[in-house]
């Protein structure tokens, strides 16, 4: 505890006696009581001159800018809006690619669509040409007129198939 501090003036009487004996034993010798007396001009000014060197250097203390701590204390929310935003941008690349994808495949569709309603419109045309000129062949003929094609057979069709193999013997 230093000499100047003010709670050492209630000190109680068991420490004084106790930090005088201590002294005694180190050989320090007797503490002389401070005295109260008035500062001299040297101190005055040495006083003064602490007092205007502290106003000075208080003035001139560098203070940490107030932007700077806020862009410390920002930067990772910054990071963290600068990596959802470069996400963002791939998940819309990636709809987009897909939406492509999408209405090429569309096209492709729609073309066979349109190609295959053309070649069965070719097709029942041509299927009612040949039953209009076989109609027109059969009025020419003087036969009966008959809607369709009848293309004769000389093989009569067999009733029973040839190639077939059995499973069981038959039983003896």
């Amino acid at each position: 505890m230093s000499w100047s501090d003010p709670a050492r003036r209630f000190e109680p009487a068991e420490d004084v006696q106790l930090r005088s004996e201590l002294r005694d034993l180190l050989g320090l010798g007797p503490l002389a009581a401070p005295t109260e007396t008035q500062p001299t001009p040297e101190l005055k000014a040495l006083a003064d001159d602490l007092r205007r060197e502290a106003q000075r250097r208080s003035r001139t203390e560098r203070k940490r800018p107030t932007w700077g701590l806020l862009a410390a204390a920002a930067l990772p929310l910054l990071m963290a809006l600068a990596g959802l935003g470069s996400w963002g941008v791939q998940q819309k690349q990636r709809a987009d690619e897909l939406a492509v994808q999408a209405q090429r495949q569309e096209q492709e569709l729609t073309r066979l669509a349109t190609s295959h309603a053309t070649e069965v419109a070719r097709e029942r045309q041509a299927k009612e040409e040949v039953q209009q000129q076989l109609q027109l062949a059969s009025r020419k003929s003087n036969r009966r007129a008959e809607p369709y094609l009848v293309i004769p057979v000389e093989k009569p069709l067999k009733v029973g198939a040839d190639d077939y193999q059995r499973v069981k013997q038959n039983p003896q």
